[in-house]
């Protein structure tokens, strides 16, 4: 099947399940059963099945099939997950545990829909950089890059029109190169600031001999370079990040479900 057929299959299934089980809850309902124990166990099965990618990647070896489908399995799962919890809880919530286990799986659901997105958009995104790299080596790359602005800029000094580039870039581009960006950067990336120093670079030429362009346009290919290497440092970042604060609310939500499980239990036996 192609992405498009596997995917209306994939919600075709997904809101299947959920018709069944709004089905059964009903059905257990008109019957005076216990609605609460069933939706809960469903909610149970499916949040544990939700884990199954994380054991995924620790297999090695085709068989267990490519990680992109069990990604795929995980979305799903997680939308089905999502829609039981809204039948299982009641409203409005009470207590404060409750009400503390409920902002935590909401917190896993919206960091999974949220990492999801970046997982599709990111790669498309560094695609338009001329070199991807990782994480890692951004930080030394930036250092390499801001190094050689310097040294372009105090040679370029040496030369009589190259005084107004050198003043240029003492005023403008040496905070650029030597300080990070700011934390909205890393929210929003953008180019904003590599168009107005690229710009103003240019402005120069008016000014510059033949050596001062020659050294003008290194600085520019370095300001882009530079902004190239802050783009990846910012996506990398906030991908690895959401990655992080979902696996560890991940684990905070199986232990409170656990604790959950247990206290229901207990209070329905001393009500017994």
């Amino acid at each position: 099947m192609n992405y498009r057929t596997r995917r209306v299959f994939a919600t075709t299934l997904t809101l299947l399940a959920v018709g069944l089980t709004a089905l059964a809850l009903e059905w257990t309902r008109m019957r005076m059963g216990d609605e609460s124990t069933l939706s809960g166990w469903t909610l149970i099965a499916s949040t544990a099945g939700l884990y199954l990618l994380s054991a995924r990647k620790q297999l090695v070896g085709p068989r267990w099939g490519p990680v992109a489908m069990w990604m795929q399995m995980h979305v799903y799962m997680g939308t089905f997950a999502s829609i039981v919890f809204l039948m299982h809880i009641g409203w409005p919530i009470r207590g404060v545990f409750e009400s503390a286990l409920a902002a935590v799986f909401a917190f896993v659901a919206v960091t999974g829909m949220l990492l999801g997105r970046l997982s599709r958009t990111m790669p498309k995104r560094l695609a338009a950089i001329p070199k991807d790299h990782p994480l890692e080596r951004v930080p030394a790359l930036q250092l390499a890059v801001a190094r050689e602005a310097h040294q372009v800029a105090m040679a370029s000094a040496e030369h009589g029109e190259g005084a107004t580039l050198a003043e240029y870039y003492q005023r403008r581009l040496l905070p650029y190169f030597q300080t990070p960006r700011r934390w909205v950067y890393l929210i929003v990336p953008n180019g904003l600031r590599r168009r107005s120093l690229l710009r103003e670079l240019n402005d120069l030429d008016r000014y510059l001999a033949e050596h001062g362009i020659q050294s003008r346009r290194s600085l520019s290919a370095m300001v882009q370079a530079k902004d190239d290497l802050d783009f990846q440092h910012a996506l990398q970042t906030r991908l690895r990040t959401m990655f992080m604060l979902h696996v560890s609310l991940t684990w905070a939500l199986a232990l409170m479900i656990a604790v959950h499980v247990v206290l229901v239990y207990r209070f329905q036996g001393a009500m017994l």
